[in-house]
């Protein structure tokens, strides 16, 4: 036992422990218990800076602020645990939750103080985690409320994050370490953040930031990348598409040793590695080319008098206008040639419906305006 802190040892193991038969406190030895341990506290960050100063190790000062640390949280527990004892009095209450407010700020102190030797695996002492859990219940509540006012946000990534923190809210007699209880807090604190909720990407950005590599998560992200290409035709579109969310993903900040679960690998090593198998087998699978559709098809689809390029300038005039909302415009100019013929052919083809697309032609946008204006004069008629 470190002679620092053998004063308290001795206290809450003998003096406070209720189950004790010598255990007689007064008011007035109450009184002189607490003034006793106040200046045992100011002794013991004096004579912990001492010694950690008079240690020439590294390694030293580490094992000898963990010790004090681990011994800190049991005594802090050992408290925790006399409060739930039944008919205790008021002044014997106040005089556990005063010593363990002691206790609270020497162990805060050397969070604060040798940062760099603090151990964020040792488990976080009872009553300061009923405390952390009570707050982030609260916040939770805060955040649900925020959630269902954003009727866009996807409902299976909105329970994913509800799940992670009711899973964690319920570990109230599971002990769970300093490192799993800042990260929730961080989480939380960066979620109900300005302008973090208003869409998925901004979630996106925040939970790679704090790399959530939660298994629900993950599963999530792979779910959405397939759903991304599974409409796409060609393997080639499909790897493009793949390439340009992996620069997307590599290219989101991410804060330095933060991890939701250190079991797991992180959130970015996970997705490249599966964006990377997909490439690989894209590349190695044959293509089939799709069947052309013959003319007795052409009925199934919606028939114009529009010309390829009066058609390609209307599709980028409402992707510009966020009319159509889809990421990739090879999968609507896609749909397009599938279910649209034009005055001229009944089948478009997608390199003709594409450079179009891109470099509309002065004559057309002249056009297009003209028929615009017509729009209008029937609009004023209805």
């Amino acid at each position: 036992m470190p002679i620092i802190i053998q004063k308290w040892e001795n206290l809450i193991n003998n003096t406070l422990n209720p189950m004790s038969a010598s255990n007689r406190l007064t008011d007035d030895i109450i009184k002189s218990l607490i003034a006793e341990s106040e200046l045992e506290k100011e002794n013991v960050r004096y004579l912990l800076i001492e010694a950690v100063v008079d240690r020439q190790k590294i390694g030293d000062k580490q094992q000898y602020v963990q010790v004090i640390q681990a011994m800190l949280i049991r005594l802090l527990d050992k408290l925790h645990y006399y409060k739930q004892n039944k008919g205790l009095e008021n002044m014997q209450l106040y005089l556990y939750k005063t010593i363990s407010q002691h206790l609270e700020e020497v162990l805060n102190f050397i969070e604060d103080f040798f940062s760099n030797y603090f151990d964020r695996n040792e488990k976080v002492p009872a009553s300061y985690l009923l405390i952390s859990i009570k707050e982030l219940l609260g916040q939770l509540q805060q955040l649900n409320e925020i959630l269902e006012l954003k009727n866009a946000t996807d409902t299976e990534l909105t329970n994913i994050l509800v799940n992670n923190f009711n899973a964690f809210c319920s570990k109230k007699f599971t002990a769970p370490s300093y490192h799993e209880l800042i990260y929730q807090k961080d989480l939380m604190s960066e979620l109900l953040s300005a302008n973090v909720l208003k869409s998925e990407n901004s979630i996106r950005e925040a939970l790679f930031y704090l790399n959530f590599n939660h298994g629900e998560y993950i599963v999530y992200l792979f779910d959405k990348l397939n759903t991304l290409t599974e409409s796409l035709h060609s393997n080639k579109e499909k790897i493009a598409t793949l390439k340009y969310e992996q620069k997307i993903i590599n290219q989101l900040r991410t804060k330095l040793n933060t991890c939701l679960s250190t079991n797991m690998p992180p959130l970015k090593e996970q997705t490249n590695s599966w964006i990377e198998e997909e490439i690989k087998f894209l590349q190695t699978e044959p293509s089939f080319s799709i069947p052309i559709k013959t003319e007795i098809e052409t009925e199934d689809k919606i028939q114009t008098s529009l010309s390829v390029t009066k058609l390609s300038l209307l599709i980028k005039l409402m992707v510009i206008d966020k009319i159509i909302t889809n990421r990739v415009v090879a999968h609507v100019l896609r749909i397009v040639i599938r279910t649209v013929t034009t005055a001229q052919t009944n089948t478009i083809t997608f390199n003709s419906l594409e450079t179009k697309y891109h470099n509309p032609e002065r004559g057309t946008i002249s056009a297009v305006k003209e028929m615009l204006f017509r729009w209008i004069n029937i609009l004023n008629q209805l």
